[in-house]
C-alpha cells in the first residue's frame, strides 16, 4: 500500500509540474488567456489531491510502525499518530497533544517516550522537531 501511495503521489506531482509548465508557456505567449485560466484552475484542483495522499501515506507509515511493535503504550501511540497527522513536532507540542487526549502528561514522560522512539528508529530528530522514520 505504501508503494502504491508513493507512486500515486509522484505521478500527481509530475502532473502538477507539467500543468505549471504549460501554464507558464501560454501565459508568456499571451495567445490564449482563457486556456491559461483553465490550466491554472486545473493545476490548483489537482494539487488539492496531494495533501490527502500525503496524510494517508503518513497514517499508513504510523500504522506499520505501531503494528511492528505491539508493546507500544498509549502515550507512544498518541505521539506517533500526532506526528503522522500533523507533521513534525517538538516535545512541547507533543506534550500538549498527549495532555489533550489523555488529560495528563509530563514533559519528562514525553521526552522519555520520544527518546525510546528515537532509539528504536521509529522517529528521526531534525533540529528540535521529530518526524516519522521512512
Amino acid at each position: 500500500m505504501e508503494a502504491t501511495l508513493r507512486s500515486l503521489n509522484e505521478k500527481l506531482e509530475w502532473i502538477v509540474r507539467r500543468l505549471s509548465y504549460l501554464e507558464s508557456l501560454l501565459a508568456e505567449s499571451q495567445k490564449y488567456p482563457e486556456v491559461v485560466g483553465f490550466l491554472q484552475s486545473l493545476r490548483l484542483g489537482t494539487a488539492l489531491y496531494g495533501e490527502p495522499l500525503k496524510i494517508l501515506s503518513s497514517l499508513v507509515s504510523a500504522r506499520r510502525l505501531l503494528e511492528s511493535a505491539p508493546q507500544r503504550d498509549e502515550v507512544s501511540r498518541i505521539i506517533l499518530n500526532t506526528i503522522a497527522l500533523k507533521g513534525p513536532r517538538n516535545v512541547s507540542q507533543l506534550t500538549k497533544e498527549v495532555q489533550s487526549q489523555r488529560g495528563k502528561a509530563s514533559r519528562t514522560t514525553i521526552r522519555k517516550r520520544v527518546r525510546e522512539l528515537l532509539q528504536s528508529k521509529t522517529l528521526i530528530k531534525e533540529g528540535g522537531y521529530y518526524r516519522l522514520a521512512e
